[in-house]
């Protein structure tokens, strides 16, 4: 009986010990990193309390651990555990370490992008495999309208506060634009957070391309949306495909405005006063267009219009494909447009490969001689 209740002494005594020089080690380091001091506080590290979800799951050894200077080696282990979690699909388990890895180091984004992506693409992919496989019409209304949608909400949230605890930082107002623009399919708040993002000093070019994207598909935004994709388009240092269709589909509708406000004769004004301004001539060319008798009238506004540096290679397909009306004209054209095609594939939709393959047939032209051999057309 009194050996066991000294084992059972010694036993808490050793575990008060190791507390006691847990805490005490942690008391301990604080006059020693004085000299630091500020610049901890600088960078936000000085400024963490555990909030009450954190101290509710962390263990009381982990939590002292935190408090008395162990944050990093705390949150690394729940960081492991999160992993294990995400192994065994336990997402409850993912949920409840990822909130605590992120309460311990708040102001270290790749917490805070984890735990997003877990939420908002792991979680939501496993409950969308078992949608499918799925045969009871309960489970699947669940986990279509309840479960996936409420992974999503988990994941935004984790990304929203995580740029809150990180303004210094691209990573996580691109991970909400991401979940905006993947899993809610809306490109105005996406296009919001890109443009956050890329206003950040370490941000890649790459995401200002993704605000300009997106800002292109929101109706009622077209013409700022313009202003955007033609200044990255003109600045031709990368003309992905993506900007090059933005480019053609936002000049279309600022073209079609002019033409729907404006006459023939006033926009031929407008020509002589700014014959710089291509758009002018391309919105003329539709107006000729418009009548039975005015191709040669339109043909003609874009030899004025490609003379301009300034307009974009797609004109220059247009004008093609105008000329190719023609029968006396179609086989210059057709030489012109393959050549186009050949050095530029990338200004060539879909509609214009099947134009494209028509003309050849038109001409009967040989097979092994064709641009168009029935693959390889370019989806708009």
């Amino acid at each position: 009986m009194n050996n066991h209740i000294k084992f059972n002494l010694s036993k808490y005594g050793r575990i008060l010990l190791c507390i006691a020089v847990l805490v005490s080690f942690g008391f301990i380091r604080i006059p020693l990193e004085s000299s630091t001091e500020n610049e901890l506080e600088k960078y936000g590290f000085r400024d963490w309390v555990p909030d009450i979800s954190a101290r509710e799951q962390l263990t009381q050894a982990g939590f002292l651990g935190a408090i008395g200077g162990f944050r990093s080696l705390v949150a690394s282990i729940y960081d492991l555990r999160a992993h294990e979690a995400f192994r065994d699909k336990d997402w409850a388990s993912v949920e409840r370490f990822r909130k605590i890895t992120t309460s311990l180091q708040p102001r270290f984004s790749k917490h805070w992008d984890l735990a997003a992506w877990d939420m908002a693409w792991n979680a939501y992919a496993y409950y969308r495999s078992r949608l499918e496989f799925s045969e009871d019409d309960l489970e699947k209304w669940q986990i279509e309208k309840m479960i996936m949608p409420n992974y999503v909400e988990k994941g935004l949230n984790f990304a929203k506060e995580g740029a809150k605890w990180t303004p210094e930082s691209y990573l996580l107002p691109m991970v909400v634009g991401d979940i905006y623009s993947q899993k809610y399919n809306n490109p105005k708040l996406a296009a919001d957070w890109y443009f956050k993002s890329s206003q950040a000093e370490d941000a890649p070019t790459y995401i200002f391309r993704a605000y300009a994207t997106h800002l292109a598909k929101c109706k009622g935004m077209e013409e700022e949306a313009y202003g955007v994709v033609s200044n990255l388009y003109n600045d031709g240092k990368i003309r992905t495909l993506t900007i090059r269709r933005d480019m053609e589909r936002l000049e279309d509708f600022m073209i079609n405005k002019l033409v729907q406000t404006n006459s023939v004769d006033q926009l031929t004004a407008m020509i002589e006063k700014t014959p710089s301004n291509y758009l002018l001539n391309a919105a003329l060319a539709e107006h000729y267009l418009k009548s039975d008798d005015g191709t040669e009238l339109a043909i003609e506004a874009y030899r004025v219009l490609l003379k301009n540096p300034k307009a974009p290679q797609f004109y220059r397909r247009k004008f093609g494909f105008l000329v190719a009306l023609n029968p006396e004209t179609q086989l210059s054209a057709y030489q012109l447009l393959k050549k186009m095609y050949t050095s530029i594939p990338q200004i060539f939709r879909e509609k214009d490969l099947i134009e494209l393959s028509n003309i050849e047939t038109s001409l009967n032209v040989p097979l092994n001689e064709k641009v168009i051999k029935g693959s390889g057309l370019i989806n708009d």
